[in-house]
């Protein structure tokens, strides 16, 4: 009985060691077949990273290049328009854009190659001028050694003719400039170069090639020692490939590394960004997962315990990730809005005596974003919230709410004037990766009162207090104070009654005529609201800003829309004539992106032609970073709208964000027309017309006074003029006679 005991024993033990081999041998399997798997992924992962580096590169290469292309298109349109006499005229008056567009200099050459350059240099006998007096469009030259200086050049050129003569004009760069967009490395090695048609390296950016004129194809074939036919094949057609205007991807194998590579045409000069990477980091990663694989075998029979634990943890970790989402801002690490709101209630039910509220952010942020880029701002917002946790007393709860505003809750029993310059002192002035820099910023405060429980109102105070000391460069910070708290119930007056008001149709619209400057007639006109309550008219900047805060605007915006629309209709039937009207979208209403649906509506219900109606929005929300401005313009043009940029110069729009908009008209604010300014800002309006006119769109300026304003506006050859020279703001009644008398 012992015997058989003991024969079952051996038995399962020998059929328990058997499935466990069984196990360990299918886990083997199951390892191989994942590390292959796993393999795969990574290399086909690299495939897209490289391919997507390089079409990076050559994007950011192509757009600085048509940028500057563009700059010398503009440089001669302004000397064919007459704007100079001589070439110094020319050098001095693009003196300043000279830097900004990275150039060396400016060369005007005749066509025996004799001429100037911008920095007093002669120059006789140019080689090859025929290269450049050949070309119809801006032509961007190869590499070629300078001669004024040690360095390879690439020219930008352009035939134009002054005096009578046919000159050419030459901006030259330096072809290190380059470089800088190329120096990129993928998994820490490799590199980029930058060819042209016949495969010769224009640019090395890690300086790996000596010398110039060297062909990367054979650089490739000798220099990476390549012995195998199938990877001299792969080189061999990548130089075929080029040849046709064609990108790709290959790996070649080398003695104890892959280097994977991609080439992406610039659709500059037919040149092309090959980058080159090596496959060293998936080797460790590969071994990583072996040694997994080992392990996981190894602990097969802790799988139960191991799952258990997973499972718990799992489940900790799901948790933490939601409350993160939830509650933590991604960038700063601090709590979010929704952290700041809650925790913040329970903070002002404490006994804690003289409680303070802040609201802070950062003047010009998007401009400074354009300036260092968002992983540098990131580091300033990162910063900013480290600073004023470490400033402010241990118990205080600070928040980034949004995009650069800074919240935090707190109690302090000192002086609270010496605080605040603490933080405005430290939290202005930075350092961010070895760069020394000061930011301007906008801070609010409100002391919390005994009776204040609602963190959403108190909030609003530290809100309002913040937006009182925007353009006061002279004080660091605004404490709330009965001027704002009297501010704060009128507006709490007018949004307790700006709904009757809209059913009461206290709200009017008048109209601002618009002049064509040549001519002096009737252009059209602007929409604006006038808000008639009891006998008083409450201004627009009363209430606009508080109906956009509200989300009120919307239906303020439909409201003025319709009775706009109903106007047209009534003059369309009286005078048979139908003005151009503009009339004001607010941003509020880019969240739903079908919006423009109930405009189309409302101008079919009254038969109007939607080609007519100008649909007006600001400069800030079309650059708005938050907004697909690009869809949300195609469907108002889809449905036959014009759209104007309004407030235009006021914002940070660059030259390739107008080209990718489909707007009609650029409305350039009027503080660039004020009399003190007039010859300050020649130079600005009149980038604005070139601008404009490269463009293709219609030009109009706002706030037009005086009669010099006018002069001004007209040899700038504006299209169309708005303000009281010819007209204040009237009413439907006023403008149907205005129309009368000048169209």
């Amino acid at each position: 009985m012992r015997k058989k005991k003991e024969d079952m024993k051996i038995k399962k033990y020998k059929l328990k060691t058997g499935w466990i081999a069984i196990l360990f041998l299918l886990v083997l399997i199951l390892s191989f077949f994942y590390v292959n798997h796993v393999k795969k992924l990574i290399y086909k992962n690299i495939y897209n990273n490289i391919s997507e580096l390089s079409q990076q590169t050559a994007t950011q290469l192509n757009l600085s290049i048509t940028d500057q292309m563009n700059f010398v298109e503009i440089m001669v349109d302004s000397i064919d328009r007459g704007d100079f006499n001589t070439p110094q005229d020319i050098f001095d008056g693009f003196k300043e854009e000279l830097e900004n567009y990275h150039f060396t200099r400016f060369v005007i050459l005749d066509k025996d190659g004799n001429g100037t350059t911008s920095d007093g240099h002669v120059v006789k006998d140019y080689a090859n001028i025929q290269e450049f007096f050949n070309q119809d469009e801006v032509y961007l030259s190869e590499n070629r050694p300078s001669t004024v200086s040690d360095n390879q050049v690439n020219i930008y050129s352009k035939t134009f003719k002054l005096n009578g003569e046919e000159l050419v004009l030459m901006a030259t760069i330096n072809t290190e400039d380059y470089k800088e967009i190329l120096l990129r490395r993928l998994f820490g090695i490799g590199g980029t170069y930058l060819i042209n048609n016949d495969g010769d390296i224009l640019i090395d950016s890690f300086d790996n090639v000596q010398g110039t004129n060297t062909n990367l194809y054979n650089y490739m074939i000798s220099e990476y020692t390549l012995k195998g036919q199938a990877d001299i094949d792969k080189v061999v057609k990548m130089g075929e490939s080029v040849k046709n205007k064609e990108t790709g991807t290959f790996d070649i194998k080398l003695e104890k590394n892959t280097y994977f590579v991609h080439y992406e045409k610039v659709n500059i000069n037919d040149w092309y960004v090959v980058t080159v990477a090596s496959d060293e980091t998936i080797a460790k990663e590969l071994i990583t997962l072996v040694v997994l694989s080992v392990i996981l075998c190894l602990s097969i029979c802790f799988v139960i315990i191991l799952i258990s634990l997973y499972i718990d943890m799992s489940n900790q970790k799901k948790n933490r990730k939601l409350y993160d989402v939830a509650y933590i801002d991604p960038i700063t690490l601090l709590g979010n809005e929704s952290y700041f709101r809650e925790n913040g209630s329970k903070y002002l039910q404490n006994e804690e005596k003289n409680k303070y509220i802040i609201a802070l952010d950062i003047n010009k942020f998007k401009a400074l974003n354009n300036v260092y880029g968002y992983e540098f701002c990131n580091n300033v917002l990162k910063e900013i919230g480290n600073k004023l946790v470490n400033i402010l007393p241990q118990d205080n709860i600070t928040c980034r709410i949004s995009n650069d505003v800074f919240a935090t809750i707190f109690s302090y029993k000192r002086n609270i004037h010496n605080l605040l310059n603490k933080i405005f002192n430290e939290a202005s002035n930075l350092k961010i990766d070895d760069t020394n820099i000061h930011v301007n910023l906008s801070i609010g405060i409100y002391k919390i009162k005994e009776k204040d429980k609602d963190i959403n109102k108190i909030l609003d105070k530290a809100y309002m207090a913040r937006s009182k000391i925007k353009g006061l460069y002279n004080r660091n910070y605004y404490i709330f104070d009965e001027v704002l708290e009297n501010q704060l119930v009128e507006q709490q007056k007018i949004e307790s009654c700006m709904e009757d008001a809209l059913k009461n149709k206290e709200f009017k619209v008048v109209y601002q005529p618009k002049t064509y400057t040549k001519t002096e007639k009737l252009s059209g006109a602007e929409a604006l609201v006038r808000w008639q309550r009891n006998g008083e008219v409450i201004p627009p900047n009363k209430f606009i800003p508080l109906f956009e805060k509200n989300k009120f605007i919307i239906k303020l915006d439909l409201y003025i829309f319709e009775q706009a629309c109903k106007d047209i209709a009534n003059w369309k039937e009286k005078l048979n004539f139908q003005p151009i009207i503009s009339i004001n979208v607010s941003k509020e209403h880019f969240v739903d992106e079908n919006f423009i649906d109930e405009y189309v509506r409302i101008a079919d219900k009254y038969n109007i032609d939607r080609s007519k109606i100008d649909l007006e929005i600001t400069e800030s929300a079309a650059i708005d970073e938050n907004i697909d401005t690009l869809k949300i313009f195609n469907k108002i043009k889809e449905k036959g709208f014009d759209i104007s940029i309004d407030d235009f110069g006021t914002g940070y729009s660059s030259l390739s964000m107008l080209e990718n908009l489909p707007i009609d008209v650029i409305k350039i604010d009027k503080v660039f027309v004020d009399k003190a300014d007039l010859n300050s800002n020649k130079n600005i309006i009149n980038y604005i017309m070139l601008l404009a006119k490269r463009l293709g769109v219609r030009t109009i300026v706002e706030g037009v006074e005086t009669k010099e304003q006018i002069e001004f506006v007209r040899k700038l050859k504006c299209d169309v003029v708005q303000g009281y020279y010819y007209s204040k703001p009237i009413s439907k009644e006023e403008f149907e006679e205005y129309i009368i008398k000048n169209k």
